[in-house]
């Protein structure tokens, strides 16, 4: 809940004001990863209308099934169902005949308010069907919006950003972290749709960094220093929050000078071709399971290496020449035995470890614990 404060993020991007099905469906495939050819104009087409029916952004919805429900219509996550993760038990007791009732705040007094919300019956079976969760996700994203106002006066809130965050926890918002994943997918939607572009580099050191994940800014949940092991090393890098799949990119122009597999014990590091990679056993990897090294140089000849681990996919090969925001690979968890996917991300340089966190300050948010 202290990885990052509210004030600590720009003012989110605005969406556009008309949308192309095709560019938005296209944008949808990045943002989800695999899907079956036909899906993603389908799914498209619901998010529109839904978000049409309702005036809410399709961006932010889009990032609702993405981040809710992992594209998946058929997902349960912490109670809840489909595509959006909708809480069937949150909402159910407020239907009756397709009329969704709900309170505003008015003066001093509560008045009733009621939605007519009846294209599909508030069912199981329809939470499970994409068309009917997205339509239902549009609508009640459209009354927490009209909700939050007042539920910031009446009940004790976590500080947080956005009226999304009611989506996920109801009337008393209890941590902003998921509205800031949530949003964070949202800004990775509008930047391949079109609609942003990447972050602007940050010259330091005589390079221009990049963003190694899109849809910046990105949070930092681990950094240097920190134990690992119940204490017998230290963390050599930062982490990076970040979903599998995803893709990474390279921070800065360079060549590659590692593409290979961390092995446990005297073999150590080996590189590889990405076939090769895809052969070694994940139960034999060492901690930092496939892995992507890239070197820098400054036009004054200095140099920094950075380094990418735990990663899915490897789509780089040793002596391939890369520029600030290639894709080197996706997401992913190899090498690790308990942790939720995340990116390690290193930077060295002549006298050893470098902060990434400080030298991507700006594309990277988060405060080191004390």
């Amino acid at each position: 809940m202290a990885l990052v404060n509210p004030e600590d993020w720009p003012a989110e991007p605005e969406s556009p004001n008309s949308v192309d099905p095709e560019r938005f469906a296209s944008a949808l495939r990045q943002l989800c990863g695999w899907m079956p050819r036909t899906r993603p104009a389908r799914w498209t087409e619901h998010i529109l209308t839904a978000a049409g029916d309702f005036e809410v952004d399709p961006f932010l919805l889009a990032a609702l099934i993405q981040r809710m429900g992992r594209c998946n219509a058929d997902s349960e996550h912490v109670g809840g169902i489909g595509l959006t993760a909708i809480p069937r038990t949150m909402h159910g007791d407020h239907f009756r005949r397709g009329v969704y009732t709900y309170h505003l705040l008015e003066g001093n007094e509560f008045v009733e308010h009621t939605r007519q919300i009846r294209r599909f019956p508030f069912t199981e079976t329809q939470l499970r069907r994409a068309e009917a969760n997205v339509y239902f996700a549009a609508a009640f994203m459209s009354i927490w919006r009209e909700q939050a106002p007042m539920l910031q006066t009446i009940f004790e809130q976590v500080p947080h950003r956005h009226y999304i965050s009611h989506f996920v926890w109801g009337d008393r918002v209890r941590n902003d972290r998921a509205e800031d994943r949530i949003l964070t997918d949202r800004r990775r939607m509008l930047q391949y749709y079109g609609a942003i572009e990447a972050a602007a580099p940050i010259e330091r050191d005589g390079i221009r960094w990049s963003c190694p994940l899109d849809g910046a800014p990105r949070v930092v949940s681990s950094w240097i220093g920190a134990e690992r092991d119940d204490g017998a090393r230290r963390h050599r890098g930062i982490d990076v929050e970040s979903v599998l799949g995803e893709p990474v990119r390279a921070v800065a122009a360079g060549r590659v000078n590692f593409a290979g597999v961390d092995l446990p014990g005297h073999r150590n590091s080996q590189s590889m071709t990405p076939s090769q990679i895809e052969e070694v056993p994940r139960d034999e990897l060492g901690a930092g399971g496939r892995y992507v090294c890239i070197l820098h140089h400054t036009d004054e000849g200095a140099w920094r290496r950075s380094c990418y681990m735990h990663l899915e996919d490897v789509d780089v090969r040793h002596g391939q020449e890369v520029q600030a925001g290639d894709k080197i690979g996706t997401v992913g968890r190899t090498g690790m035995r308990r942790s939720a996917p995340h990116l390690h991300f290193e930077l060295h340089g002549p006298d050893g470890l470098i902060d990434g966190s400080d030298v991507l300050a700006g594309h990277l948010l988060g405060h080191r614990p004390e």
